[in-house]
């Protein structure tokens, strides 16, 4: 892609072509958050019952813009990352509108704001501690204006995981460590990120760098298990750093932004406080250091499924637990399944797709967590039981780490096998290492 090419639009987003959302879908995107906008507006009206009929009807229309944002084949997108982020986000904003306008009506939960802790809170909850929460967090009342009902609404819909617009306060489901984040240098918190975010992109394009430097078999429909060990190891490890900088690289960027523009560096929660590999278990790798970023829709949704099973089976705690376990999974599942089945298979040698359009290597992935999970209670726990705290968390560590580089493997399988690390796949546009070595900075 040549640079004097490029019309304004590429040149604004040069750094970051995955960004790069196409306009013919911005349509869609504003009507179904106008909607869903609407419908979290009715929920704090002083008769928000009276309008649970519109919201369970206009779910369906919301969720329809949704689904044309995300799959629509109308839109012209650069690049598969670009399928998977719009993908990605259609996702949520699906699960967001049952959790609004359906999930909401069995228990008429409504999202309130929480303080952060101020002077009211004790000195050790100023200082951060995770584990530290005023006894009684001060609950601020729901809006009773229009124009609170409003900014109540889109604080609401654009908090994924409990930060909110406001420096000072937190929606009262976010965990602990958005709940006593707290930033008050303006100055520091950008230079901070702008290093940051270099750092970031140099590793950024290494990665890319050494990926594309390799050939990839399609061809056999597993590019990643094929290999020999120690490079299916590499992959895993790649594929993996990959997806977190991904994530980083973007939030990190808006966060500079809009605090450069006057956003509250309290609102900035970092998207990945605690680096996901580092879980000391399998359990807590899937339940908070990676998918508390969708833990909020995910639990509410697990609330309606659990919600029709019988009441005799929901008596015992641990069955409920395990119910939702199942739930928060199998919508893991689901994403992950649905975004790569969205891309169009436009390649030689296309990734088939046996199991109801998930590939094989998906499929393999998601269903041998759960045995992961189960050996880990039944064998991993109790067997390391006996040890002294570092060591036992250091073990049950390490089979994580040995399960996740085993199974991952099968992800990795799905990534190149959707063309992922093919040379069109282009995560940045300037690229350092590529200049330095091959005198290529601009591709």
């Amino acid at each position: 892609m040549a640079a004097k090419n490029r019309g304004l639009f590429d040149l604004a987003v040069l750094l970051l072509p995955n960004l790069i959302i196409p306009p013919e879908a911005f349509p869609a995107m504003t009507g179904a958050l106008l909607i869903l906008g609407f419908c979290v507006y009715t929920t704090v009206l002083p008769n928000h019952k009276t309008w649970a009929p519109l919201r369970i009807g206009l779910a369906i229309p919301a969720i329809y813009l949704f689904i044309d944002y995300g799959w629509s084949r109308a839109y012209p997108r650069e690049t598969r990352a670009v399928h998977l982020g719009m993908g990605t986000t259609a996702f949520y904003g699906i699960m967001k509108v049952i959790e609004v306008c359906w999930v909401r009506e069995l228990d008429d939960e409504r999202p309130k704001w929480v303080l952060k802790p101020g002077p009211h809170a004790s000195q050790e909850s100023r200082n951060g501690n995770d584990d530290v929460k005023p006894e009684v967090p001060t609950v601020l009342p729901l809006p009773e204006d229009t124009w609170g009902r409003i900014t109540y609404a889109f604080d609401f819909l654009s908090s994924v995981r409990g930060a909110s617009w406001f420096g000072d306060r937190v929606w009262d489901f976010a965990p602990s460590y958005i709940y006593n984040y707290s930033r008050l240098d303006r100055l520091y918190f950008v230079l901070f990120n702008i290093v940051f975010l270099l750092l970031q992109y140099l590793a950024a394009d290494f990665f890319d760098v050494y990926v594309k430097s390799l050939h990839w078999d399609r061809t056999n429909g597993t590019p990643a298990t094929s290999l020999p060990v120690p490079l299916q190891i590499t992959t895993v490890l790649m594929v993996g750093l990959q997806t977190i900088l991904a994530l980083t690289i973007s939030t990190t960027s808006f966060a500079t932004i809009a605090v450069s523009l006057g956003s509250n560096p309290s609102s900035w929660v970092p998207i990945l406080p605690n680096v996901p590999f580092a879980a000391p278990t399998i359990q807590e790798f899937w339940s908070t250091y990676w998918h508390h970023i969708f833990r909020r829709v995910w639990r509410r949704m697990a609330t309606g499924i659990v919600w029709f099973v019988p009441a005799s089976l929901k008596t015992n705690p641990t069955t409920v637990r395990i119910l939702r376990h199942t739930a928060v999974f199998f919508l893991s599942s689901a994403l992950h399944s649905i975004i790569l089945a969205g891309i169009p298979s436009k390649l030689a040698n296309p990734m088939p797709r046996p199991f109801l359009g998930v590939d094989a290597g998906t499929f393999k992935f998601f269903f041998t967590q759960p045995l992961g999970l189960v050996l880990e209670a039944l064998l991993v726990f109790p067997l390391t039981e006996g040890f002294e705290p570092y060591t036992r968390t250091e073990l049950r560590r390490a089979f994580g780490w040995i399960w996740f580089l085993f199974t991952g493997r099968y992800w990795c399988d799905a990534w190149i096998g959707h063309g992922l690390f093919e040379p069109m796949e282009i995560p940045i546009s300037i690229s350092p290492i590529r200049g330095v070595l091959y005198g290529q900075w601009v591709f």
